[in-house]
Order: C-alpha cells, then sequence, then structure tokens
C-alpha cells in the first residue's frame, strides 16, 4: 500500500489557457500601491494583495482582460502547497498609465530623498606621542663628546680614566661609535643639502617660466592700458594759475602802492567779469 506524499508548490507559469475566471472582484490599479505592480512591455506582474507573491498578469481568453495566473501562497517545491484565494482574480486598469507612470516617478523621487544620507565616521584626532616616546636623534660627534665630558665632570667615579662607572663606559663606547661614523654622516648630510638645493633652483626655474608665461597672456592688455593712460585727455580743463606772486622780499614802495591800488574794492569792481554794463 502506497502512502500518499503531500502536494507541493509549483512554479508559477507566466501564460495559462485556463477560462476559469475567480469570483472575487476584480483588482483596480488605482487602488493598489505603486510599488505592487510592475508594468514592463510583455512582463506585467503584480504582487498578489492577498499573499504578497509576484505573480505574472496573463490575458484571460475571451475578454483579453488581464488575470493573475494560479500560484500557490508559498516558494516553489515547498511541501503541504496551498493555491492563494487570488488565483485567476482580473485585474482592471482604471486610469491611464501615462498618470500612474507619473504618480511611481513621483513616489520613488520623495522616497529617495527622504533616504538617509551615508554616514561618515569622524577622523579620529592623532595622539601626541610622549617625550619619552620619540626617537632620539642620532648623536653626532659634538653631541657625544659634549655629553662624555659633561659627565666626567660631575661623575666621582670617572676623574681616573682607568677605573670608570658604567654610564662613563657607555658614553665612551658612543662617543668612539660617533667619531667613527662621523665622516659618512657629514657626507649624507652634504647630498641632502646638495639635493635640496637643487630642487630649491629647480623650483626657481618653475615660478621664474610661470611667471613670464602669465606677462604673455596680459602683456598686450598692459600694452593697451599704458598706452591709454598716455594719451592726453580731451578737453582737458589746464590749471588755474593765480596772479604772479613777487618772490624778492626787497618790495619797494611803487610795489608796494600797486598792490595797494589792485586790492582795493573800485578795482575788484573794475576787474570782475560779471559787472553790469552802463547804458
Amino acid at each position: 500500500m502506497t502512502t500518499p506524499t503531500a502536494p507541493l508548490s509549483a512554479k508559477r507559469k507566466a501564460r495559462t489557457r485556463t477560462t476559469n475566471v475567480s469570483t472575487r472582484p476584480a483588482l483596480l490599479l488605482s487602488e493598489l500601491p505603486l510599488t505592487a505592480v510592475d508594468r514592463v512591455p510583455r512582463f506585467d506582474r503584480l504582487a498578489c494583495p492577498e499573499c504578497g507573491t509576484w505573480c505574472p498578469l496573463t490575458t484571460h481568453k475571451g475578454t483579453k482582460q488581464l488575470k493573475l495566473v494560479p500560484h500557490h501562497t508559498t516558494k516553489a517545491g515547498t511541501p503541504g502547497a496551498r493555491r492563494c484565494g487570488n488565483s485567476n482574480r482580473l485585474f482592471t486598469i482604471d486610469i491611464p498609465l501615462v498618470v500612474w507612470q507619473a504618480r511611481r516617478a513621483e513616489a520613488i523621487a520623495d522616497v529617495a530623498a527622504r533616504r538617509p544620507t551615508t554616514v561618515l565616521k569622524k577622523v579620529k584626532t592623532p595622539v601626541v606621542p610622549a617625550l619619552h616616546q620619540l626617537t632620539p636623534a642620532a648623536p653626532t660627534a659634538e653631541t657625544a663628546r659634549s655629553t662624555y665630558e659633561a659627565h666626567r665632570r660631575r661623575c666621582a667615579a670617572c676623574t681616573d680614566p682607568a677605573k670608570q662607572c658604567t654610564d662613563g663606559l657607555r658614553l665612551e663606547s658612543n662617543l668612539r661609535v660617533a667619531l667613527y661614523r662621523e665622516p659618512e654622516r657629514r657626507a649624507a648630510q652634504a647630498r641632502t643639502e646638495q639635493e635640496q638645493r637643487v630642487a630649491e633652483r629647480g623650483q626657481a626655474k618653475q615660478r621664474l617660466r610661470r611667471r613670464s608665461a602669465e606677462w604673455k597672456n596680459v602683456e598686450k592688455v598692459v600694452g593697451a592700458a599704458d598706452a591709454a593712460r598716455r594719451e592726453p585727455l580731451l578737453d582737458a580743463i589746464a590749471p588755474i594759475r593765480g596772479a604772479g606772486v613777487p618772490t624778492d622780499w626787497r618790495d619797494s614802495k611803487e610795489q608796494a602802492r600797486a598792490l595797494a591800488r589792485t586790492r582795493t574794492a573800485a578795482a575788484i569792481r573794475e576787474a570782475s567779469p560779471l559787472r553790469l554794463k552802463k547804458n
């Protein structure tokens, strides 16, 4: 005796030849969410309002009206299959597709505007190392000699060169190493200074070439401005010239009397260009 097996969910068909139609009222495009319908030419899909499964839309024979294909509530291959109640339910487009597409575009733009921006992590401030964490510079012959001599003056055990303390021996060893490496250090320092001088000369030449190129670009404009500045102004008013003032401090009596006559009220009225002519 064979044991009956539970039916499995079948794969949803893109087209169906059945003429069955659900007794439920037709689904309206205007009543469905904008994201529940995917209107792609020849690949129309609809999210079932009951089970949420995306199902193709097929054409019902005879009326050429769209309807949902028969589908199960679970994925294909799941045991215990159950047919959804919206299978073969009609779908009606009650608004123009242009209006629906415009509404969907506005909704997508609105959702994109509400979407939060990417959170950028704040850059951590670098921690400055303490003095004891800094790597000391390599000692030179001068610094090693001064350190060794200062220790010899302060240390009572290092007064005799044959008897030195541990620090004195260490400083003496550092002095010998620094004296051995001094020629190499000076050669490296000379090479570094030479490279720095070469780089500075190259930068100076680049600035000179850049300045020359900039001057070539504005040379014509500056020359035209200088030529216009040198041209005399049209209808220019000559500077006002006053009466000659005697510069000799030895003023004679005749010059004093003539100057007094020119300063009288009658002389001023006579010389005024605004005086009235007598009839």
